[in-house]
């Protein structure tokens, strides 16, 4: 074991995962996510569950890929259940380009991309990071970004997230469960549980609600939890952020600059530049 673990620690294809994510799409939208050679060159159970193998006499043994392939499981179940919308499913900090197709630098790209690279080095040195508020105008990769930082740390980490699209279908779903006809009748505890205490959540598009007291409250009780629990959590806005300080009386405001690192966005528009990218990302999709 200790010199698959050698293997694979000195692998620059993995970078020491044992797993990469390959993005040549051969069928459907995405590519795949595939065990390493450094890791395959000690497999003797040629990858059927449950990972062993027997040797002469017949003894059964655990097969030296088994701890990776079980996390490469894990990893597949996490983006499977992150609700990370498709057009930033499996995307990776080498998909947040710094430059056009003609080489133009656009502007803030690499500020941007630095507030993904630190937190992933603090969960590398066994630390967890703080939270993200992106703050801006429509269209310059807050959402991207916000996605980008997920995916890294369900795919680097295990860590279990969710991608929370906060527009008013959320605020119905909670309305739901009080009503005795719905299909979520008596689940907000369940809804408000999940999202309060899994270790990473992005929540995009604060600020869409109403502005309705209960909206308030129920925005204010996710923030809370989460600020209780410590848990990961990356914001993204476009409102002015006069309106985000006055949300609930100012307690929201209040939890989140405990939360989270506030940083206003002033890139150019990233969206316009990344729907004009020559070639395919990591994951087969333009950019």
């Amino acid at each position: 074991m200790e010199k698959i673990a050698e293997r694979v620690a000195a692998c620059r294809k993995c970078d020491g995962l044992g797993y990469f994510y390959d993005g040549k799409v051969k069928a459907g939208q995405f590519g795949e996510t595939k065990i390493c050679i450094c890791v395959e060159a000690f497999c003797r159970c040629g990858g059927r569950t449950p990972y062993q193998y027997f040797d002469a006499q017949m003894e059964a043994h655990w097969c030296p890929c088994r701890p990776y392939r079980q996390k490469l499981r894990q990893v597949q179940r996490l983006f499977a259940h992150s609700d990370v919308p498709k057009r930033y499913q499996w995307k990776f900090l080498d998909d947040f380009k710094e430059a056009d197709p003609k080489g133009v630098k656009i502007r803030g790209a690499m500020d941007l991309k630095s507030v993904v690279r630190r937190r992933v080095e603090t969960c590398q040195l066994g630390k967890a990071p703080r939270g993200v508020l992106l703050w801006g105008s429509p269209g310059n990769g807050k959402t991207m970004l916000s996605c980008i930082l997920l995916n890294e740390l369900m795919f680097q980490f295990t860590m279990p997230g969710k991608f929370l699209d906060l527009s008013l279908q959320y605020f119905e779903k909670l309305r739901n469960t009080y009503n005795e006809g719905s299909d979520r009748y008596g689940q907000s505890w369940n809804i408000l549980e999940t999202l309060s205490t899994i270790p990473c959540l992005v929540i995009d598009d604060f600020g869409v609600q109403r502005n309705t007291e209960w909206e308030q409250e129920m925005l204010y009780n996710l923030v809370d939890a989460r600020y209780e629990h410590e848990r990961l959590t990356m914001v993204t806005t476009n409102k002015p952020f006069e309106e985000i300080r006055e949300l609930h009386g100012g307690r929201i405001y209040s939890r989140l600059l405990e939360m989270c690192e506030i940083i206003q966005v002033e890139a150019s528009d990233y969206r316009e530049h990344s729907n004009h990218q020559a070639g395919r990302s990591r994951n087969g999709v333009q950019g």
